[in-house]
């Protein structure tokens, strides 16, 4: 009877979904520059002339292919891997594959301005937003049965949980109040907080 409570409802899988395309996304964007990375180590390994048929026959990729995966190392991967999974710009951080090809086509100085422009990229971030609160609402769902279960158990242990995660949720709150901080004038520059700083 105590058991957390998991129930499907279209809402828990469309946030599971969402949240498997969201870490698909990263993954394939993430993968296509370290392949670009070697792709350009290779080639300027390779004598002039062999790079074409070195790529047919060791990797099977077509010479645009692999022209546009080193492209999207030489436009990005210096930015997304300078510290690893942390991007200078916290919106093109999140960019998918797909995202990033297109990008490809506007000058680098204009990339960010067009992204927060133009809502089809921006959706992604709605679409985390409500994956997140779900996952908030779970966790939530299963804090709750946990604490039940210690009050059963031990009843100082349960009194000191309950305070630990009744802190934590007063410094999310009082966290999204404040959220997000205001730009500077420089994208890069926006200061991000962990959560985990605090804890």
């Amino acid at each position: 009877m105590n058991e957390p409570i998991t129930e499907r409802t279209p809402l828990v899988i469309a946030a599971e979904i969402n949240k498997i395309k969201q870490e698909t996304d990263k993954i394939m964007l993430t993968s296509a520059m370290e392949i670009g990375r070697r792709l350009k180590e290779a080639k300027d390994l390779l004598p002039h002339g062999e790079w074409g048929k070195w790529l047919v026959e060791s990797v099977s990729y077509s010479q645009r292919t692999a022209n546009k995966l080193m492209q999207l190392f030489k436009e990005y991967g210096d930015n997304l891997f300078a510290e690893v999974g942390r991007s200078n710009s916290p919106v093109l951080a999140n960019l998918t594959y797909y995202q990033a090809l297109l990008l490809l086509g506007i000058p680098e100085d204009e990339r960010e301005k067009f992204i927060m422009e133009h809502p089809a990229f921006t959706t992604k971030y709605e679409e985390r937003c409500t994956a997140c609160c779900q996952t908030i609402a779970d966790t939530f769902q299963e804090l709750l049965v946990a604490l039940g279960q210690l009050a059963r158990l031990d009843l100082a242990v349960k009194e000191k949980c309950s305070k630990d995660a009744s802190q934590l949720a007063e410094y999310m709150v009082e966290r999204l109040k404040e959220w997000p901080p205001v730009p500077r004038t420089n994208m890069r520059t926006v200061e991000t907080y962990a959560t985990h700083e605090r804890w």
